[in-house]
């Protein structure tokens, strides 16, 4: 065999070094009664019966059991017992005999011949018959006339013809005499409403037309045997039970009469006490000393303390609606069977320990248990006292701890151990191999923790130590491990499907597939939830992998996982440790608190715990496996339990779900529908239930209270619902219940009430408030407007003389802003005067936008003898006074040149700074705050084209060829420094060319704010603009500027001056 690059360590040739141990002819075996033990839920004092005499039960419309014993009725509801004695309105006695009539009416038999009733809120003594009957009431029965009959057992039968009325009215017929007895046993009324009764004297039938009784004439029928109860099944023959001579059949077909006897045929005793029908169509026959007889098929099948009934003395037997046999005994109170498809296997029963690990059923029809105590090996077809076989360290065979079987081809077992490594067991020989080489040389802790066997009948052998490989036809031996390609070393289980994949499952670190390409098996690691063990892997019906985890089941597909199944979905826990499936493709879920079954087909999940007679409830790690006959079997850490699919009788029935109890303000109250309750009993308790005693632990609820809660609270175990502090409303309490079927109610049980409001919360109290509010407001408002309009007529008094003031001070005020409006228009007029037209600049453009009417910012041109002076100055502030500012500069500029024949720009602007100074008064260093001016001025020489440059704070922009350069001015401002430190200004000069563009500004154009989110222009956004539009005409490139920054400003305001100078070098 090739391996891939996967596959890493040392190849093994494996040679003949065997230990053989053989198995000896005459095998160790243990004597067992039986092979197998049935599950009966046991209830008696302890658990809160009345009593262990269990003498009568019955399940009434809403699946209560009723039970009558000698300390009075208890009631069950699955879960807990509420008893009722003579203080609870029965009447004095053990309850005998019972029976609820198509009223709803229990009727109930009492010791010593007294008689109750019970009509779902109250028991009532009956008392017509007190001191008439001698004797115990022996049964009870509703003719189809509706009357009661009472059987006694001293006094004969009586017939109640008016049971409704109140009990003081009821009248009575006494039958006794004649053809019947006072001794009468039992009473039967068949579907054809014949009434027959069993007395000490032989069966006798009630004739309507003589209101007598005729003895009933069976041919072979027994005459010398007392029959003592009676029965008709559903083909309406005839079960009659005798005391100490067995049991008869009359077909009434046929005429035929059977007779069954414990020697002869099985029955457990001659004394037959009661007989039943199942839904089934089974007959179980209850016995005096002797258990219950099952038959079915023809053949009995024995009940008794061998094999889980507790009680040999039986006195009645009853079906419940799920298909539970409540059986009540006379010692050991009530015995609940819940069916044969759970048949358990303990040490009592023959297994050398109960802790069960591995499985298997080889081709003998054997079954091998492996446990802590060794292998057990199960032969149902043996005698009794021979069906048990031992291997185990005791007898030298095997080490003791088992956890894997697994048949090859040939019929060879191979057996995985914790501690003992790898053994076969062969058939043929029927021996047991170790082999030591292969042992040593796949595991050194000899622990085996997975196998597997795949369709070239190859070993795969789990290992804490990574994953083994074997050939057992060559002998070859290879082992992986994470370094060749597993998720992990620490193997918990192997799975081989059926399209030939290996899943390889790794403690912790995830799920690895092998799959054969070629010669070759490679090995890919499965994306999985961090953490993740695969305890237990299976394939279902559509070849999806169910992993079982401890945090519940994974289903994966295609590299996919397409389901999760956890407690929300019905898992009774998330810690699964086995997954299997069964010939019909449904599929378990062993878990530490029970086992689940999921049907694909109704996509439902069973629950099976002890309640339901998985007994052993936790599972152990991959201890499942579907038998020749279809049936599953399970180890657990109480034993091996056996599931027969084909003997489950899960009802599809809803449960019935009751409200049985409220509480007010924490105090016990009637449940009266509808009720109105005050605002004060706002505490409220519901309890309720649902009876299932199929399973009782797998119910659940969902509650909701409409007008509190807005949908269904969760799904709980809980029986009680809490609503505290409730406000006044109208309200409904839902509940449903979902059986250990999986089916809920589909319709909600509900109970309405209505919690009152207080009277100052009441539709008659605010109606009544606010119409006096409402008056209140409407006098308020007539006494206001009273007083209103008389201050009203003061006020427009005092109006009136004011107004004529204010007309006077507004004509004042017009008077004065027209003067400054005038004024200020003035100041424009003589600050245009001393603007230079800007028909002087040839291919240049003087974009001047003041923000108010005269500005702060302004423009020079003044001329040489071979030069020309051009200057853009922002002064401080805008509006007039800037413009005072700008008049001082201007002169200023035109002193200097005409005066100083000063025409260098660094040098004209060191003496503006002094001018300003003195002009201005600001010598002091302490002045917080100076008047000033940002300038840029340059000086072009005409003949020579030299640019010369001087700034304060303002720069100029130079445009050759595409390229910007940008010369900075001084950071310092004109007018800002003092005399005693004066600051000399920096003078650049370039060349210019032709073409070139320069500009000079001031900082209103970029500190505009506007766009989208009103923030400023900025210095870089002018630069990219100015880059585009510089080679445009002159005009057009102002009208550019004028545009974008009235498209930018947008509906703000303009927050400066703004002045650009654009001149072009021809």
């Amino acid at each position: 065999m090739n391996f891939s690059h996967a596959f890493q360590g040392v190849k093994m040739i494996c040679r003949n070094r065997q230990i053989i141990f053989f198995t000896a002819v005459c095998l160790l075996s243990t004597a067992v009664i039986q092979a197998q033990t049935y599950y009966f839920d046991n209830y008696g004092v302890a658990e809160g019966l009345s009593s262990s005499k269990v003498y009568t039960v019955i399940q009434d419309r809403e699946d209560y059991i009723w039970l009558g014993t000698d300390a009075g009725l208890s009631r069950f509801d699955g879960v807990s017992f509420q008893n009722f004695t003579s203080e609870n309105g029965l009447a004095e006695g053990g309850v005998y005999s019972m029976m609820q009539d198509s009223r709803g009416l229990i009727w109930l038999g009492h010791l010593d011949g007294r008689l109750s009733r019970y009509n779902g809120e109250k028991f009532e003594a009956i008392p017509i018959l007190s001191g008439e009957i001698r004797g115990d009431i022996t049964s009870i029965l509703e003719d189809v006339a509706g009357n009661i009959w009472i059987t006694t057992q001293g006094s004969g039968a009586f017939r109640l013809e008016n049971p409704e009325v109140a009990p003081a009215e009821i009248t009575s017929r006494h039958f006794i005499g004649g053809d019947l007895s006072d001794q009468v046993f039992a009473s039967l009324k068949t579907r054809n409403n014949d009434i027959y009764l069993l007395t000490d004297q032989g069966v006798r039938v009630f004739n309507p037309d003589s209101s007598g009784f005729e003895a009933l004439h069976i041919e072979n029928l027994p005459r010398y045997f007392m029959i003592i109860t009676m029965f008709e099944d559903s083909e309406g023959d005839l079960w009659f039970g005798t005391y100490n001579g067995g049991l008869y059949h009359y077909n009434k077909k046929t005429g035929d009469v059977t007779i069954y006897d414990s020697v002869r045929d099985g029955l457990a005793k001659n004394w037959v006490s009661c007989i039943t029908q199942d839904s089934r169509g089974r007959m179980w026959i209850g016995t005096w000393g002797g258990g219950i007889s099952l038959l079915e098929d023809g053949s009995f099948r024995n009940f008794d303390q061998s094999n889980g009934l507790q009680d040999l003395n039986i006195k009645c037997l009853v079906e419940d609606r799920e298909g539970n046999m409540l059986i009540g005994t006379y010692d050991h109170g009530l015995s609940v069977f819940k069916g044969d498809h759970f048949v358990t296997f303990t040490e009592n029963d023959g297994l050398s320990n109960p802790i069960v690990w591995a499985i298997h059923q080889d081709r003998t029809g054997k079954y091998w248990f492996g446990t802590n105590g060794g292998i057990t090996v199960y032969d149902p077809e043996a005698a009794p006292g021979q069906q048990y076989t031992y291997y185990n360290q005791d007898n030298r065979y095997i080490e003791n701890k088992i956890r894997f079987f697994r048949e090859d081809r040939r019929g060879n077992i191979w057996i995985g151990t914790e501690g003992g490594g790898l053994i076969r067991y062969e058939t043929s020989s029927q021996r047991f191999v170790n082999d030591i080489y292969l042992n040593e040389r796949l595991y050194r802790d000899q622990i085996i923790t997975a196998l597997e066997i795949d369709k070239n009948n190859n070993l795969w052998i789990g290992t804490n130590e990574g994953l083994g490989y074997f050939e057992p036809s060559t002998g070859y031996i290879e082992r992986v491990t994470q370094s060749g390609g597993l998720a992990g070393n620490l193997i918990s289980s192997l799975y081989y499907d059926s399209g030939g994949n290996l899943w390889i499952g790794s403690q912790v670190t995830g799920l690895t597939r092998c799959v054969k390409e070629g010669d070759q098996y490679v090995f890919t690691i499965m994306p999985m939830p961090r953490n993740f063990t695969p305890v237990s892997m299976t394939e279902d019906a559509e070849g999806n992998i169910w992993i079982g985890t401890e945090k519940g089941v994974y289903v994966f597909n295609s590299d996919t996982i397409i389901r999760h199944l956890t407690e929300n979905d019905g898992l009774l826990a998330n810690n699964v440790n086995l997954v299997d499936h069964d010939r019909e493709w449904n599929m378990y879920i062993g878990t530490n608190k029970g086992l689940n079954k999921y049907v694909p087909e109704k996509d439902k999940i069973y629950t099976y715990s002890r309640k339901s007679g998985f007994v052993g409830i936790e599972t152990k790690e991959n201890a499942s496996f579907c038998d020749n006959d279809g049936r599953m079997w399970f180890g657990t850490v109480a034993g091996v339990t056996r599931y027969d699919p084909h003997r489950v009788a899960d009802t599809e029935m809803e449960p019935l779900t009751h409200i049985r109890a409220m509480q007010i303000n924490y105090q016990p109250a009637s449940l009266i529908p509808g009720q109105k309750l005050s605002y004060r009993q706002k505490n409220i308790v519901f309890d309720y239930n649902s009876i299932c005693l199929r399973n009782p632990d797998a119910v659940r609820y969902k509650v909701m209270l409409e007008g509190a809660d807005d949908d269904w609270r969760p799904s709980t175990t809980q029986t009680r619902a809490i609503y505290p502090a409730l406000s006044p409303g109208k309200y409904t309490f839902k509940v449903i219940a979902r059986n250990s079927t999986g089916k809920w109610n589909s319709e909600p049980v509900t109970y309405r009430f209505m919690i009152r409001p207080p009277f100052y919360q009441t539709w008659w109290f605010i109606l009544i408030c606010v119409v006096v509010g409402i008056s209140a407001i409407l006098a308020y408002i007539r006494i206001r407007e009273q007083h209103l309009k008389r201050e009203n007529r003061i006020l427009e008094e005092k109006v009136a003389e004011r107004t004529a003031e204010v007309v006077q001070k507004s004509k004042e005020l017009e008077e004065k802003n027209k003067d400054i409006t005038d004024s200020i228009r003035y100041a424009k007029r003589i600050q245009n005067a001393i603007l230079p037209p800007q028909e002087s600049f040839t291919e240049t453009f003087i974009l001047f936008r003041p923000k108010d009417i005269v500005s702060g910012d302004f423009y020079w041109l003044a001329r040489t003898e071979h030069k020309q002076l051009i200057a853009a100055v922002d002064c401080t502030g805008h509006g007039v006074p800037g413009a005072f500012m700008s008049i001082i500069g201007h002169n200023s500029l035109n002193k200097i040149v005409k005066e100083y024949h000063l025409d260098e720009p660094a040098a004209i602007l060191d003496q503006l700074n002094r001018e300003l100074i003195l002009t201005l008064h600001q010598q002091s260093e302490d002045e917080e705050v100076k008047d000033g001016m940002d300038i840029a001025l340059i000086s072009i020489d005409i003949k020579t084209r030299e640019l010369q440059f001087a700034g304060a704070y303002n720069p100029l922009y130079h445009f050759r060829n595409g390229e910007l350069t940008e010369i900075k001015g001084d950071r310092t401002a004109i007018g800002r420094t003092v005399l005693s430190r004066p600051h000399s200004y920096t003078n650049h000069s370039l060349m210019l060319e032709k073409g070139d563009v320069v500009y000079i500004f001031s900082d209103g154009y970029a500190d505009q704010f506007g766009g989208p989110q009103g923030k400023k222009f900025k210095y870089s956004a002018l630069k990219n603009l100015l880059k585009e539009i510089k080679d445009k005409p002159m005009e057009e490139q102002k009208l550019i500027l004028d545009e974008t920054l009235e498209k930018w400003r947008g509906n703000l305001e303009q927050v400066d001056d703004v002045l650009i100078i654009g001149s072009r070098i021809n």
